[in-house]
């Protein structure tokens, strides 16, 4: 009986072209999309579109727009504008993210002069349906002010220095024409380069690809799971069920059948995005194999076992669709699999351990990247999950039986 439902729903699966096409085909299409959205839309490659305007056009003021502008994390219109109003339509229009009005001259007044606009040379315009532009320009402008003009930078604190009565008109000239013989000899500034990056990534592993490839993976897994599962409340209403039961080993057995077909199709879903995933973008799995196996065994039987789970527990088809759609969507929204955990506030990234979205992305993750040893709670997590899914499908389907 076991093979034969096995039987069954492969059949159904085959003969059926447009959910053949749905089940292995669409999940693969789905992850190359995401994968080219959130690539390029997390950590220092999100590249905003930056306005610029220089109405001070000083020596300091070009060096930094020509330096904005060759940056390759930005993507720098200059702005037609005259004035700050015109830099603000623009904002506002969405013809530019953020923007930058270079005001005044970057070299600080001395300290007898009186305060003014120059005291804040440069005017961030946001636009606040764009928030998130805000701080990444703050940032990248810092960043090309440190390594483009430190000698600007320095002068500036020069200045500040100047103004506490430490030093004389006469020091801070001669730092700054120190500063000039500096940069003259295209000499680096320590300060420019004090800090060394290093990552976690191993080898040439995509590890932001391979992020969304377990996060993709877990959510069509479900999908794909439940609308297999679904067939239980079919032959239900149907009366096919009750027939079943005659059957050796009762419905039960039909749910084993069941569960076997599930989690077989969902490691050759999973096996299908990892594969678009190393072909495309380049994510390693081959130096943890064994471990990526497991993981894809892990996650198609959990998601098998809480899809029958879900579907033994639905009393009617309607409740098991909502199941299937509202439920996944919600697992998969704070598990994860739609935003980054570590975007999310702390009280629901610890509520995301409570979602299987979560740990089949940490299984994915620590077995790409070192293996069984890290993967191994989330293993033991996904284990319990497959065994109470599955154990409270099958104690449903007894008890219906008797």
């Amino acid at each position: 009986m076991i093979g034969a439902a096995f039987r069954v729903m492969a059949l159904s699966l085959s003969r059926d072209r447009a959910a053949l096409v749905m089940a292995f085909v669409l999940p693969t299409v789905i992850f190359v999309i995401f994968a080219a959205i959130f690539s390029g839309a997390t950590g220092d490659r999100i590249r905003i579109h930056l306005g610029l305007a220089d109405f001070a056009r000083t020596a300091a003021t070009q060096r930094l727009a020509d330096a904005l502008v060759a940056d390759p994390s930005l993507r720098v219109t200059r702005l037609p504008a005259t004035d700050l109003a015109d830099v603000t339509q623009a904002v506002r229009a969405g013809a530019v993210d953020v923007a930058l009005v270079l005001r005044g001259d970057l070299i600080a007044a001395p300290a007898d002069a009186p305060p003014g606009p120059a005291d804040q040379p440069v005017v961030l315009v946001e636009n606040p349906a764009k928030a998130l532009a805000t701080p990444i320009a703050l940032g990248q402008l810092q960043r090309v002010l440190n390594e483009a003009l430190p000698d600007v930078v320095l002068s500036r604190i020069v200045a500040d220095v100047e103004r506490t009565g430490k030093i004389g008109p006469d020091e801070r000239r001669f730092l700054d024409e120190a500063f000039a013989e500096q940069r003259a000899k295209k000499e680096p500034f320590s300060f420019a380069a004090l800090v060394e990056r290093q990552s976690t990534a191993a080898g040439t592993a995509n590890a932001r690809v391979s992020y969304y490839a377990g996060a993709i993976t877990a959510v069509f897994l479900l999908f794909a799971a439940m609308q297999g599962a679904l067939s239980l409340v079919e032959e239900r209403e149907t009366g096919i069920a009750e027939r079943l039961m005659a059957g050796p080993g009762g419905l039960p057995v039909v749910v084993l059948g069941k569960f076997g077909f599930l989690t077989l199709q969902g490691m050759v879903q999973a096996g299908l995005i990892f594969l678009a995933a190393g072909l495309l973008y380049g994510v390693e799995i081959g130096p943890h194999w064994p471990a990526f196996l497991t993981a894809c065994l892990l996650v198609s039987a959990m998601a098998a076992g809480l899809a029958l789970a879900a579907c033994a527990l639905a009393a009617s088809r309607q409740q098991a669709h909502l199941a299937s759609t509202f439920g996944v969507l919600l697992l998969s929204a704070v598990g994860g699999s739609m935003v980054p955990r570590f975007l999310m506030p702390p009280w629901l990234q610890q509520a995301g351990w409570l979602t299987p979205n979560a740990w089949a992305i940490e299984a994915y993750q620590n077995a790409l990247g070192e293996g069984f040893g890290s993967a191994a709670p989330a293993f033991a997590v996904m284990g319990v999950l497959t065994l109470c899914g599955l154990g409270l499908a099958l104690g449903l389907v007894a008890r219906r039986t008797a």
